[in-house]
């Protein structure tokens, strides 16, 4: 057979570096395999749905607080002579006496006050002339206490008290919270003998030398362990010093 050309060869060559020139382009220039450009659907995983969020659970509401313990039958009052240690010593009109208190005796602060202090929406004790007649009938005043409201409301001590609810002259309207029953109208008269002061929360830091205090609470070996106390100015000298009621807790009242 004879042998190829040397031009047959040639074309051969030529051909085969033709091919591989489409081969190379086809390679570089052909679709692309990266997953990002690819046509072909994405696979897609399914995510089963979270499970619903369990109800809150049942809170309890809070225990209601307990009741306040009981203020106590015995009363001291007189001049301070010394507060040291939780322990007050006391000049009365009879000799001396000795008062203890803890962190839960109550303390109000006892001040002068006048009729203008009496204003619609404030919380008054009345403490009633023994002529009067008893609530809801009209009463007169023998001494008006103006206290702070609690939670909204008027404190609820013995005797007659509640919201005033307009002053007119010598005459307080009061809306009374007690013997005359919740909300029952009460005309208080008051005088030019009738008495005023203010009561207001204070401290055992109150209590200092030369103050007068009447402390209620129950005796035990000469000692009177207060659950309430009052703070005041004395009295001048040869003046009679009022006796300060206290309520029960946790109010205050004249």
């Amino acid at each position: 057979m004879p042998a190829p050309s040397l031009k047959s060869r040639r074309t051969q060559i030529a051909l085969g570096a033709v091919v591989a020139f489409i081969a190379l382009c086809v390679a570089m220039f052909g679709p692309s395999h990266d997953a990002s450009n690819s046509s072909a659907p994405r696979s897609v995983t399914a995510v089963p749905p979270s499970a619903a969020p369990s109800a809150a659970p049942n809170v309890a509401p809070p225990p209601a607080p307990p009741p306040p313990p009981p203020i106590g039958k015995d009363y001291v009052e007189g001049m301070v002579q010394s507060n040291s240690g939780g322990s007050v010593a006391l000049r009365t009109r009879t000799g001396s006496a000795t008062v203890d208190y803890t962190p839960e005796t109550r303390v109000v602060d006892v001040t002068p006050a006048a009729l203008t202090d009496v204003t619609p929406g404030s919380c008054v004790n009345i403490k009633a002339t023994p002529q009067s007649a008893p609530p809801p009938g009209a009463i007169t005043a023998q001494a008006v206490t103006v206290t702070q409201s609690a939670d909204g409301k008027c404190p609820p001590p013995a005797g007659f008290y509640g919201t005033v609810a307009s002053v007119s002259g010598n005459t307080i309207a009061v809306n009374g919270l007690g013997p005359g029953g919740p909300g029952a109208p009460t005309n208080v008269t008051v005088a030019d003998s009738t008495s005023y002061q203010r009561q207001t929360p204070s401290d055992t830091q109150a209590i200092t030398n030369g103050k007068c205090i009447g402390a209620q609470g129950n005796q035990d070996g000469g000692v009177l362990h207060a659950t309430m106390i009052s703070v005041e100015t004395c009295p001048p000298m040869g003046r009679p010093h009022p006796h300060l009621h206290l309520p029960h807790l946790p109010h205050i009242h004249i």
